[in-house]
């Protein structure tokens, strides 16, 4: 029986309910491992007795996994495909948590910290990838913008599993929420969208990567700002006297502007091209760090400068994905989301250091002052792009 007669769409074709279903399976993975396995492994080792600087250390293991095994992303997917690349992503995530219960040393932690890191950027580019691949043009920005809105909302829900019990209980939680996230995605048609063989094991050219280098440097940025603000905001508003939970509800605010913005600017993105949104996210948070450095007292201000803040930063790292597949297409697209997802994370890993080198040497405005600074340069990067090849 063909494809028609069965009432399946053809190979290749995924509906909405495809959709939507890897939309929510992402969800689930966002908030186990981004939102809630940091806290889950610093909390174990001072559970341990183990130093500041171990805590440190080990929390940052899963971030420079994926900057080391990163680039073989693309070769993974390009040979085994979306559904087998999400397979081994589940199955990788699954034996570091599960190293976290049973393991509990730190040649469990790290081996734990390295699957788990491993596991999140299979996931990670692998879910960008087939959100582009599953989206027609006209609504990419949209989708794209959608997805990056339930990454931020994991982000925000996974710290919420520590109210509910122990440590124990929130990693074998923690366990079966990706169980089920796998669930969902095997119930997904994704293995009817065609993946791309490349003959350089999914890698692209140098050259093809100067054509995203706009996106390349907004992930950088998006990365480093976002990375900055959750640690070190608290900080700055200290010194202006903001009691922790005051800090708290507008570092909040930050987070939920990143999230709730995000699918309006991929529908903007649709309308106006995304050179157009680039600039204004970067000018968003540029005109943010001028409110936020001359007005810091006035909370209902901040509140609301913070939400904007938010979504320009947010928004530059989900007009990455939506630039890259709006100008790459085929084998290239798993390399620009590797490379994309490269660039937040060294901007994620720089982005604290600097700040809190400006914060010591210049003051409690510094950071903002820096983030400011870059955000200007990319505002005009972005202007000299868009007038030799206005999209």
């Amino acid at each position: 029986m063909n494809a028609a007669g069965s009432g399946m769409p053809p190979a290749g074709v995924v509906g909405k309910r495809d959709v939507y279903l890897l939309f929510f399976g992402s969800l689930l993975f966002q908030i186990v491992q981004i939102g809630c396995y940091p806290i889950l492994i610093a909390q174990s080792l001072v559970r341990d007795g183990y130093s500041s600087y171990v805590v440190g250390l080990f929390t940052s293991i899963s971030w420079i996994t994926i900057v080391i095994l990163g680039p073989v992303v693309p070769a993974v997917i390009s040979r085994i495909g979306y559904r087998s690349t999400s397979i081994a992503a589940f199955l990788s995530a699954m034996l570091g948590l599960y190293l976290l219960v049973v393991a509990p040393d730190l040649y469990g932690y790290f081996a734990s910290a390295v699957l788990m890191g491993f596991g999140l950027i299979l996931r990670w580019i692998n879910c960008d990838t087939l959100v582009v691949e599953m989206s027609e043009s006209g609504s990419r920005g949209r989708l794209i913008g959608l997805h990056e809105a339930l990454m931020g909302l994991g982000i925000a829900l996974g710290p919420l599993l520590f109210v509910l019990s122990d440590l124990y209980y929130v990693a074998w939680t923690s366990i079966a929420l990706l169980v089920v996230a796998q669930l969902v995605f095997q119930l997904t048609d994704m293995g009817r969208v065609p993946h791309h063989r490349a003959g350089g094991g999914g890698r692209i050219p140098v050259s093809l990567y100067l054509l995203i280098a706009v996106a390349l440097a907004a992930a950088f940025v998006a990365g480093f700002v976002e990375s900055s603000a959750i640690a070190l905001l608290p900080l700055h508003f200290a010194s202006f006297g903001y009691p922790l939970a005051s800090s708290a509800i507008l570092v909040s605010a930050f987070g939920f502007g990143g999230t709730l913005l995000q699918p309006p600017l991929g529908y903007l993105s649709d309308r106006m091209g995304y050179n157009f949104a680039q600039a204004l996210c970067a000018a968003s948070v540029a005109f943010s760090c001028i409110v936020v450095a001359t007005a810091p007292l006035n909370l209902p201000v901040m509140l609301l400068t913070l939400f904007v803040l938010g979504a320009g930063a947010g928004g530059l790292n989900t007009l990455a994905v939506i630039e890259a597949g709006q100008t790459l297409e085929g084998p290239d697209i798993p390399a620009s989301m590797t490379a994309i997802a490269m660039l937040y994370t060294l901007g994620g890993v720089f982005g604290p250091v600097a700040s809190a080198s400006v914060l010591h040497m210049a003051g409690n405005r510094g950071m903002i002052a820096l983030f400011f600074a870059i955000c200007v340069l990319l505002f005009v990067g972005i202007v000299a792009k868009r007038r030799k090849a206005p999209t």
